[in-house]
């Protein structure tokens, strides 16, 4: 072995990594998430959802809008909405029309 290639050092009782059981449960609940977020993004309530969720990040009469010049704040304003728009065009062609429950 030469002195670029030294084994590795683990200092005493500390294990070098997850056994094969803990990789598999994570794999496993990771496997689960995936599916679980494919399912809940299929359906049309969570796109209507998210486009709310734009619509509502808009900004409303009263609120601090900082050093923001009014061009930039327009620009913002319409980049909001055309992402709500696209959250529901994407509604509209939904998988599943009605919620998921995982």
């Amino acid at each position: 072995m030469t002195a670029v290639q030294e084994a590795p050092v683990t200092p005493a009782g500390v294990t070098e990594g997850p056994d094969a059981a803990e990789v598999d449960a994570y794999v496993a609940h990771f496997q689960a998430r995936v599916v679980q977020d494919a399912m809940r993004e299929a359906t049309a309530s969570y796109w209507r959802r998210r486009a709310q969720t734009f619509r509502d990040a808009r900004a409303r009469p009263g609120d601090f809008l900082g050093d923001s010049t009014i061009e930039q704040r327009r620009a913002r304003w319409c980049r909001l909405t055309e992402i709500a728009k696209a959250c529901e065009a994407r509604a509209q062609v939904a998988l599943i029309r009605d919620e998921v429950r995982p």
